[in-house]
């Protein structure tokens, strides 16, 4: 869990390195998983290991839903937007601190050979370090609170949704 966030991930590990591998082809939707939460179960395990629900309260089911998959996308791209946001906006440092030692160097020095150097390395190496700082670290810290955050409210809507789907499949239960 990342600071910033009221709860354990609504996906366990487990979960989302499955349907990862899911999502590129590598693994099939199909095994034994949590009827909660879809964690995979072991052939013979009781309980989740995520959400601690025994197999005697929710039956274990054998594919995961498209509809998890869409809150599991959904998730992903919310991270990845906010990741690359921050790492183009360091990127945008570095050419703002390229374009200001150019016209430093053009305007104060002559256009230098050692200043347009400087700022070609700027550009260079302080891309890539502002974009690794803001993108990969700032970003990364960001763009995964705000998208748990998403997850658990879209997650609550599902087990509303859910619930009355299975209330109107069996009313003796509800």
């Amino acid at each position: 869990m990342s600071p910033g966030t009221s709860g354990p991930p609504v996906f366990s590990q487990r979960l989302d390195e499955l349907m990862a591998a899911m999502l590129k082809g590598e693994a099939p939707n199909v095994g034994r998983f949590c009827g909660y939460c879809y964690t995979p179960l072991g052939r013979h395990a009781d309980a989740c290991a995520h959400c601690a629900r025994t197999t005697a309260d929710v039956q274990p089911v054998a594919k995961i839903p498209a509809g998890v998959f869409d809150l599991y996308r959904r998730m992903r791209r919310r991270e990845s937007l906010i990741v690359n946001s921050f790492a183009y906006l360091g990127l945008a440092i570095a050419l703002l601190l390229f374009i200001l030692l150019v016209a430093v160097a053009v305007y104060r020095f002559d256009a230098s050979l050692w200043m347009m150097a400087l700022a070609t390395a700027v550009l260079i190496i302080g891309g890539r370090i502002f974009a690794g700082i803001l993108g990969g670290w700032i970003g990364d810290s960001i763009g995964y609170d705000f998208a748990q955050r998403r997850l658990a409210e879209e997650w609550a809507d599902y087990e509303r949704e859910r619930a009355q789907e299975s209330a109107a499949r069996d009313p003796a239960r509800a």
